[in-house]
């Protein structure tokens, strides 16, 4: 399984959320994830696909894409 289906099936687990119903260009905090929220999303997630995203910069405010595109790019270089 690769990482971002790994964060899919997070997001619906954890928040609900059916990335097949958001569009990507959504922001978190639509899906109703909170800076505590994504802060432990990312802890998942680091969990989940075995990365570190302790660099990252995300917010509430970006967007769904935005998340994806950050685990992907870690995915790739661990």
């Amino acid at each position: 399984m690769e990482a971002t289906d790994r964060v899919t099936v997070l997001l619906k687990k954890n928040f609900g959320v059916r990335l097949d119903d958001v569009s990507p260009d959504a922001p978190l905090y639509q899906l109703s994830i909170d800076s505590l929220a994504l802060e432990e999303l990312l802890l998942q997630i680091e969990d989940e696909c075995a990365i570190d995203l302790a660099d990252m910069t995300l917010t509430s405010r970006d967007t769904v894409a935005a998340l994806m595109s950050v685990v992907r790019q870690k995915a790739a270089a661990a």
